[in-house]
């Protein structure tokens, strides 16, 4: 896990930091509700609890999660929603990390998924990157449909992989599309907007992106995996 700190300009990598937790494939990150971080690791089969200098003190998952991707939490109810890929649904766990429910299941219709990916959690709704359904679902804290855009296609703004996906103070849906390496940028309703980037290493381009995150003042972070970097936007415009 790697960890910057914009403020105090620092880097810092927390890799295998107690024996307790040695992580093989760290891919969902999101902060608990008590400042800590709870990573999910998809060999593990577990959502890992760090503190703020990476040290464990806990996890939660085990026995329960086959292969956690994406994690979100709801800052509200404090749950916490782990997309369990190979077992195409989303499992919701409460701040304790106790299992309560899990929701979806294998499918190609509305509500159904196959292999979800990237979670993110925004203005009470949960959005799911449906990854090989090539479209993003959007539920409630509930579990319940609420609308889903995208579809398959090779034309730019189409979802072939989706993967990452975040939602700004505005509205704007920013998608990551790791077919063409392209971060793509939707309102609120879904329509498509506008492409950015495109494959390359150039200041800008991507090489096979994930993750995507957004701050308070909507910055725009983008993890460029086969880049080894991560590449940071400021978006202006608005969500018309």
């Amino acid at each position: 896990v790697c960890v910057f700190d914009p403020h105090e300009g620092q880097f810092l990598i927390w890799e295998n930091a107690q024996p307790e937790v040695r992580f093989q494939a760290p891919i969902g990150i999101v902060e608990g509700d008590k400042g800590e971080l709870l990573v999910a690791d998809a060999k593990l089969g577990i959502v890992a609890r760090l503190n703020a200098k990476g040290q464990p003190i806990g996890s939660f998952g085990k026995g329960v999660l086959d292969h956690p991707t994406g994690i979100a939490r709801d800052p509200l109810s404090g749950r916490i929603f782990v997309a369990d890929t190979h077992q195409h649904h989303i499992k919701v766990f409460d701040s304790a990390g106790n299992f309560l429910k899990s929701f979806g299941s294998a499918g190609e219709r509305q509500g159904e998924l196959n292999s979800p990916t990237y979670l993110t959690f925004a203005d009470g709704l949960l959005y799911v990157s449906d990854t090989l359904n090539s479209r993003i679902q959007i539920f409630d804290g509930e579990g319940k449909l609420v609308r889903a855009f995208g579809e398959r296609g090779m034309f730019v703004g189409n979802l072939p992989r989706p993967k990452g996906v975040a939602v700004d103070n505005s509205g704007l849906i920013y998608v990551v599309e790791s077919y063409h390496d392209y971060l793509l940028v939707f309102n609120e309703k879904g329509d498509f907007l506008m492409p950015v980037g495109g494959t390359g290493s150039g200041i800008g381009q991507f090489y096979l992106p994930a993750g995507v995150w957004t701050d308070n003042k909507n910055n725009v972070y983008v993890a460029d995996m086969f880049n080894g970097r991560v590449v940071v936007f400021e978006f202006l415009g608005g969500g018309a």
